[in-house]
Order: C-alpha cells, then sequence, then structure tokens
C-alpha cells in the first residue's frame, strides 16, 4: 500500500482566477491597487496571509493592515471560492485509479482548513479521500513538513511508501523535508525548472503520467 498526498491549489483543482478576484476585491475596497491575474501564480502557495502581504504595497504590510485585509479575504473568498474554480482535466480520473489498486490519497495544502474540506469535498464528491487537511492555526506551513507528519502518522505509512505531488518549490521542498517522494506536476501555477531546482524526483505533465511511475 503506498499513500499520494497532494497539493491542493495548482495541483488538485485551478484555483487561480478566483483567488485573483477575491483578493483583488478586498484589495480595492481597503484602498490599494489590485494585480494582474498571472501575478497570482507567485503570491500563492504559502498560505493566506503570505498572499494578503505579498499582495499588499511594501509600504503597506504592518501586522494591523495585513490581518484586517486577510480577515476581509477569507470572509469574501468563503462565500466565492467556487465562482470559477475546477478541476484539472484527467484528476478525478486518477483520484479513483489509484484507490482502486488498494492505494491511500489524501490532501495536505496550505489554504486554511476550512476552505480546503469545502473545496476538496464539492468538487471530488465521488473520491473518498482518506485524510484532508488544510492550514491549521498554531500549526507550521508548508514547506515545513508537519502537515505531511501529521497525515504519515494518522495513516499509518512509512515515508518511504509516500508520493508527494505539487505544483510549486513550497510543494517539492516540504516533501525533501519531511523525506518523502516530490513529484512536480506542471500544469499547475509554477515552472518545471523551478519545481527541479527544488528537488523534484519525478516530473509528470499530466496526472495518468504518475501512474506510470509507481
Amino acid at each position: 500500500m503506498k499513500l499520494f498526498i497532494f497539493d491542493l491549489d495548482g495541483t488538485l483543482i485551478d484555483t487561480l482566477r478566483d483567488l485573483a478576484n477575491c483578493c483583488n476585491h478586498v484589495l480595492t475596497a481597503n484602498g490599494f491597487p489590485a494585480h494582474e491575474e498571472i501575478a497570482y501564480k507567485y503570491f500563492v502557495g504559502n498560505g493566506i496571509r503570505t498572499l494578503v502581504e505579498r499582495a499588499l504595497p511594501e509600504t503597506a504590510r504592518d501586522e494591523h493592515t495585513i490581518e484586517k485585509v486577510k480577515a476581509d479575504f477569507v470572509a469574501y473568498y468563503t462565500l466565492h471560492a467556487q465562482d470559477d474554480t475546477k478541476p484539472y482535466a484527467g484528476i478525478t480520473s486518477l483520484l479513483h485509479s489509484l484507490q482502486q489498486q488498494g492505494n491511500l490519497i489524501s490532501v495536505a495544502s496550505n489554504k486554511y482548513h476550512d476552505a480546503t474540506v469545502a473545496l476538496v469535498a464539492h468538487y471530488f464528491p465521488t473520491v473518498a479521500f482518506n485524510l484532508v487537511l488544510g492550514h491549521r492555526d498554531g500549526r507550521p506551513a508548508k514547506p515545513d513538513p508537519d502537515i505531511v507528519y501529521d497525515t504519515l502518522e494518522t495513516l499509518q505509512i512509512t515515508k518511504e511508501n509516500c508520493y508527494y505531488i505539487g505544483d510549486s518549490s513550497v510543494d517539492m521542498l516540504t516533501a525533501t523535508h519531511a523525506g518523502v517522494t516530490a513529484v512536480g506536476v506542471t500544469w499547475g501555477f509554477r515552472t518545471e525548472d523551478e519545481l527541479r531546482q527544488h528537488g523534484a524526483k519525478f516530473i509528470i505533465h499530466e496526472p495518468a503520467s504518475l501512474l506510470h511511475i509507481i
């Protein structure tokens, strides 16, 4: 039995437009300039607080402003997280295939936990994930390996039998720090070069390719 831990944004589902639209909405509501959607490929990946901090002007990155805009973002994103988000083509089929082969599948995301659980339930109603974890208050965010350790302990799987699949340097570093196999996907938010430079053992260009490397 093997365990496949998936990142969420940029790996299982394409959330970029909703993240960009929601963040731009709260930025302009608070008197700050908005950004082009493509900029959010590099703002996301390290959790909501870091997303907000990166999106704010450098002169506005004080604690009070970050927390205010973050709270506004969470409230607005909760209502609009499913406006334009969709699973990547072939992902649902891959998840079913992995389970049919007797493997375990889970999610480990830097998106806040409640949103992670809600999005997974909404977009993958026919997939029985063995565990879904988002970022939880008081716990370190990826690339700290804490969330992977929690998953391994909960599901009773050894590092040698675990693959971590993601689309960014954060994910590859998370896998490396945890001592599990790092698999980079090129359909997400970052480049193949970034994935390779940060420890990807395998690179795949379409979901079904994962089945060929296990």
